[in-house]
């Protein structure tokens, strides 16, 4: 008879009383909650209302011992922490013999509810209260040689003053390098602002002003190992760098990184169609990505997204997570206002991917090695061989290559004199220029010419 089958008719007998060290205890007939490693309940000992988690063995009677004592000693560690104050408060380890067998029982303080009862009040504060509660608890975990390894909703607490806690610290046996709890942080954010772990990490659809979030959730789950965070300092200093940055520090890095890498031929203009140096210059847009954040961004006359640039094989270029692009030649421009300095990339047409024996032009790649459909991607399954195979989020890289030649921007995000609402008109003019004449110096200097004097005009009154 395995330990839970053992447990309930022990319970059932006792009519859910039992005798701990502490005290007598009167159980609800009803768990609070069941995981991986047991069940709680919510339980009444001399006249306090506590939570009693029980751990049940699940394997070979031969490993027992050794499991026991392992709680035991994952318990006496995290008793000796210095501070305490994001992580459940625990009264006693005891022990509950039922026909010989050890039954290990936590006593717990008793906690108003977990993160997914408390997910009913949905708002921005709590989501930043969550986000600064998980950082500077796995942060505090680390530094003590702890990782958590199933930081998850159910796990995470709240006490009678909305403050959350987490449970089962230390408890769980893992062998990880404290990765898991990094990805953690990304999924618990994530099921926050939408209910669920899916494809979508986009947290500003629910809560439009967090953008940086964003990023924050997307990096946190992360397969790339140069694109994740590897641990809470890397996310804490990107946060730092995402601030509200100084506008001239800006300008100065984008006006430095065009002419750093074209030094004989800025300022004014500069056209280049010779890859490699086209590679490298994207290469410190690569490199800068943290620096930038979302104040970079690429651009047309009808939609604008932000430039997060990654170098791919085959000479393609991402210009986010998803939009792959074929770079032909670009077109630099710099001159005595930094407000005027971008990079026009004009990009070919290019061919499709074959997947599952179709051309398209959006796929996706599942562990660094299996191509799926988009759809299979966005909806989180993917039919293999005739199985549903669920997928891991995390090891999902979309592709979206852009089929057909033209021209995108690049340049900062509210600093530009072309991204003006006043140089709107001017851009779709130009761009209908450019869909049918190759660009040159000239159509260059004669738009640049056009949006500096809206910039300069006066508003009319």
């Amino acid at each position: 008879m395995d330990d839970k089958q053992l447990f309930f008719e022990f319970l059932e007998l006792e009519k859910y009383r039992i005798s701990l060290s502490l005290g007598e205890c009167l159980l609800d007939s009803r768990p609070l909650g069941r995981g991986e490693t047991g069940i709680v309940f919510k339980a009444r000992m001399n006249g306090k209302d506590v939570a009693l988690k029980f751990f049940l063995f699940r394997g070979d009677d031969s490993g027992k011992e050794m499991w026991l004592n392992k709680l035991k000693a994952r318990y006496l560690t995290i008793s000796l922490l210095e501070t305490r104050d994001n992580i459940v408060q625990y009264a006693d380890f005891d022990i509950v013999t039922i026909q010989g067998e050890e039954i290990p029982v936590l006593v717990m303080k008793l906690y108003k509810c977990s993160l997914e009862e408390y997910r009913n009040i949905l708002s921005m504060d709590t989501f930043l209260k969550l986000f600064r509660f998980l950082t500077n608890t796995v942060h505090f975990l680390h530094s003590m040689g702890i990782c958590h390894g199933a930081i998850r909703p159910r796990n995470i607490l709240v006490d009678d003053h909305n403050e959350f806690v987490l449970t089962d610290v230390s408890i769980i046996e893992n062998s990880d390098s404290g990765y898991s709890d990094i990805t953690a942080i990304g999924e618990v954010l994530q099921w926050y602002a939408f209910g669920n772990t899916s494809n979508d990490v986009a947290i500003s659809k629910v809560f439009p002003s967090l953008k940086l979030y964003d990023q924050i959730v997307e990096r946190s789950l992360a397969q790339d190992n140069s694109q994740r965070f590897r641990s809470v300092d890397e996310i804490l200093s990107f946060v730092e760098i995402q601030k509200e940055r100084d506008p001239n520090e800006l300008l100065k890095e984008f006006s430095l990184i065009c002419r750093k890498n074209f030094p004989k031929e800025l300022p004014e203009f500069v056209h280049c169609s010779d890859q490699a140096k086209i590679a490298k210059l994207f290469s410190e847009f690569v490199s800068r990505k943290d620096f930038f954040g979302s104040n970079l961004i690429y651009f047309t006359d009808v939609e604008r997204n932000i430039f997060s640039p990654q170098i791919c094989k085959n000479g393609y270029i991402k210009f986010d997570n998803s939009a792959q692009y074929k770079v032909l030649d670009i077109w630099i421009h710099s001159d005595s206002d930094m407000r005027n300095d971008y990079i026009l990339v004009h990009h070919s047409n290019t061919l499709p991917e074959k997947v599952n024996g179709k051309d398209v032009y959006r796929w996706a790649v599942y562990e660094d090695r299996t191509q799926i459909t988009w759809e299979e991607a966005m909806n989180g399954f993917a039919e293999n061989d005739g199985d549903i195979v669920a997928l891991d989020r995390t090891k999902v890289e979309f592709f979206n290559r852009i089929p057909r030649e033209g021209y995108t921007f690049i340049a900062l995000n509210h600093l530009h004199s072309l991204t003006s609402p006043a140089n709107t008109g001017t851009l779709r003019d130009y761009f209908f220029r450019f869909s049918f004449s190759y660009v040159n110096r000239y159509i260059l200097e004669d738009m640049n010419n056009l949006t500096k004097q809206h910039i300069a005009a006066p508003r009319r009154k």
